[in-house]
């Protein structure tokens, strides 16, 4: 008994008198790093293919991550992404995927309140996470799993949970108020299918010719989108501090920001599109141009103007958002950065990752893969 002993003090002097427990303690404080001991220097998820893409040595040769990156990786368990996914796709299976297939909005105009924030009020944190939640859901719901995203980020990370307009509609034949950025895509799915085998033109995609549909009141929803990146400039976002995420419709959202150079501000880091899609088919051909309607000054920043670096993350198996449907989105916005000459630029990089096996709902892959994706955005623009 007393050799078993002294080899377990042995051992525990070899690591360094640091349990596995107190090295990954999980740290939920939203926009801080929270007192998380310094973890094990080993990237456990480097197996699975989640390493950050941002360069990891400078000139000198010295290592950019700092202490508080190290940190970062133990601020998040799988234990907590599992929870945080139980609760979301509870939501996602009763809200969402159980809805029925038609939802016609009863406005006939898209109106976007003005709700930025006290332009006074300074932005203290290094980065900002903004997360736009799905069609008829409410933006409070994804707190817990927006933390989840960027818990750990150095300097702190301020969550932006922006809710969308209240507005009739009727779905299923129900008159119902719902939340909703913009009419959905759900009402164009027999029409794609349609053009899909009888339409003459039809591409390889399934879809003819170079507009086949356009969700209603998608312009002025994304001029919303940038009349908030506009407002968070204002108040002190960084250069590519801000990355710009969403869930279903909210993830469309924020592909077609990605998409129209209306909302190519310097802040915007990156695009974050989780089971989304683009909420307009566009003719490819046509090069990117100030939209009526921008903010004041879009057409005199229209050179310095950058495309961001997008991830989408899709299910192999959803039929709410089919995985159809976002390799369309991915090659258009490549085509469009091509004719702009950055498209393999790792800073306008468009990528795309499908999880065969799901479904609407999300997984654990979906947010280890965004994390570290988002850690290489940041890293980049903040260094």
């Amino acid at each position: 008994h007393g050799h078993m002993t002294s080899l377990r003090h042995a051992f525990r002097r070899c690591r360094g008198g640091v349990s596995w427990r107190s090295a990954w303690r999980p740290s939920f404080r939203d926009g801080a790093v929270g007192a998380v001991p310094e973890p094990p220097r080993v990237y456990p998820y480097a197996s699975r293919g989640f390493r950050a893409s941002a360069p990891s040595r400078s000139e000198t040769g010295e290592t950019l991550a700092s202490d508080a990156w190290h940190r970062w990786v133990g601020s998040v368990t799988t234990r907590d992404v599992d929870r945080v996914l139980r609760r979301v796709n509870r939501r996602i299976e009763t809200g969402i995927v159980s809805m029925p297939g038609q939802a016609r909005c009863l406005e006939t105009t898209w109106d976007h309140p003005k709700t930025h924030g006290d332009e006074r009020e300074r932005i203290e944190a290094d980065a900002t996470l903004v997360f736009l939640h799905g069609f008829s859901d409410e933006a409070e719901h994804w707190r817990e799993f927006a933390q989840t995203l960027v818990s750990g980020t150095p300097g702190g990370c301020d969550i932006v949970l922006p809710g969308a307009p209240v507005r009739p509609f009727v779905v299923g034949g129900v008159h119902r108020h719902v939340g909703a950025w913009f009419e959905p895509r759900l009402n164009h799915r027999s029409d794609v299918e349609w053009s899909a085998v009888d339409a003459p033109g039809a591409d390889e995609t399934g879809l003819a010719g170079s507009k086949v549909w356009k969700c209603g009141g998608i312009e002025p929803a994304v001029r919303w989108v940038d009349g908030l990146l506009a407002n968070l400039e204002r108040r002190g976002a960084k250069p590519g501090s801000v990355i710009l995420a969403g869930f279903s419709q909210g993830a469309a959202l924020a592909l077609a920001a990605a998409a129209n150079d209306t909302a190519w501000r310097p802040a915007l880091g990156g695009v974050l599109c989780l089971r989304g899609y683009l909420p307009e088919r566009a003719d490819v051909t046509e090069e990117p141009q100030a939209s009526p309607g921008t903010s004041p000054g879009t057409e005199a920043r229209a050179e310095e103007k950058r495309p961001p670096a997008v991830l989408m993350c899709q299910g192999g198996r959803d039929e709410v958002a089919p995985t159809s449907w976002a390799r369309v989105a991915a090659e258009e916005m490549r085509s469009a950065r091509s004719s702009l000459g950055v498209n393999g630029d790792s800073d306008s990089r468009v990528e795309l990752t499908v999880c065969e096996d799901r479904g609407h709902e999300l997984c654990a892959d979906d947010v280890w893969r965004a994390r570290w994706w988002i850690r290489s955005r940041l890293e980049r623009a903040l260094g």
